[in-house]
């Protein structure tokens, strides 16, 4: 069945002001065969497209949505080919093909996909070294997106936060306004009163893992800004690794091991200034295990973008981990203990570039 034809049909039915049961007797069919192909739960038959396609003025190519659905699978071509250079750290070459894919598809059609990687690469490559590179094309872009789609919360936190970072809190506001107050005065909280077996079951498992995800993110925040001592960012830091994981096992979506490689070569950092050598090194080799994973989970990388992550260096993730994060004096407590040389040369042993995916 075609979305494209039903759609297409019932606009030229609607546009020459007729009816369905009117339509039939002119196509010798029944009212509710035209009421299906309107649905998108049948199609004509073969012989009486042309016939459609005369009545109506318009090509079969139209009526069939043939340009839409070419359109739709170039845009997707696109798509994946942007996600393997951004997963391949080559920035410069993601932003390059993702502003020729948005001129080509504007963000009203099939751009809309297209424009959100323009944004996720633009803001990726603006780094601390650099944090203004692209700010002038992130707002055209941004605001190019929620002007035709007022309703994308996603592109509003995106510059949210991006406003944010570059000090610009009043624009920042006047997205944040547009967005719904709290989850309190919502529908959030309050499905689960009215639904009742399976309904209720999935309910509550979506709720609960939209919750975490803010959950997290606030702990995160607080656990990075607020005025706390070690051991209560330690404590934030592993609450926040259990929430997310309470997330993962109710959606049976796959570990993120990149970020909880992050997590948990931060905590060894934050145990290291604690003092604490055991945990310092019992997280150290579960980001190192985290580490050794992702490498397999990046050779599995698909054409669709499964396994993706926008990477703003060709560094794969041991190398990250041993440069960025190791060699930082915080790690000099455990630096000449054997378990920790062992992840250092295990993780130098495994760096690399990243290739792109074909």
């Amino acid at each position: 069945m075609s979305v494209y034809f039903s759609e297409k049909f019932k606009k030229l039915r609607k546009d020459k002001d007729l009816t369905q049961e009117q339509i039939a007797d002119i196509f010798h069919v029944s009212p509710q065969s035209v009421s299906r192909w309107e649905t998108g739960a049948n199609y004509p038959d073969i012989e009486i497209l042309p016939h459609i396609a005369i009545f109506f003025k318009v090509t079969l190519d139209e009526l069939l949505g043939t340009e839409e659905i070419l359109g739709e699978e170039k845009a997707k071509e696109y798509i994946r080919d942007i996600r393997n250079l951004l997963n391949s750290g080559k920035l410069d070459d993601a932003i390059d093909m993702a502003r020729k894919a948005t001129k080509e598809y504007p963000v009203t059609t099939n751009g809309s996909g297209l424009h959100y990687h323009l944004l996720q690469a633009l803001r990726k490559a603006c780094t601390d070294q650099e944090p203004e590179k692209y700010k002038d094309e992130i707002i055209t872009v941004g605001e190019k997106i929620i002007n035709n789609n007022p309703n994308d919360w996603g592109i509003k936190y995106q510059l949210i936060e991006q406003y944010a970072k570059w000090g610009m809190k009043e624009e920042a506001k006047k997205i944040l306004i547009t967005m719904p107050a709290e989850i309190w005065d919502t529908q959030e909280p309050w499905w689960g009163l009215v639904l009742d077996g399976e309904e209720w079951q999935k309910n509550q498992r979506h709720r609960i893992i939209r919750a975490t995800m803010l959950l997290t993110y606030f702990i995160n925040a607080y656990g990075s800004e607020g005025d706390l001592d070690i051991l209560q960012k330690i404590e934030c830091r592993k609450a926040e690794m259990q929430i997310e994981g309470l997330a993962i096992a109710l959606s049976g979506d796959d570990v993120d091991t990149v970020h909880r490689a992050f997590m948990n070569i931060g905590i060894s950092g934050l145990y290291c200034e604690a003092g604490d050598i055991e945990n310092a090194l019992n997280y150290l080799e579960n980001a190192t295990q985290d580490s050794m994973d992702h490498i397999e989970q990046m050779h599995k990388t698909n054409d669709d973008g499964s396994n993706y992550y926008a990477w703003s260096t060709p560094r794969n993730l041991p190398w990250i981990l041993w440069e960025d994060h190791l060699m930082k004096p915080q790690f000099d407590i455990i630096r000449n203990h054997e378990r920790f040389i062992k992840c250092f040369e295990l993780l130098k042993a495994n760096s690399h570039e990243l290739k792109q995916e074909k």
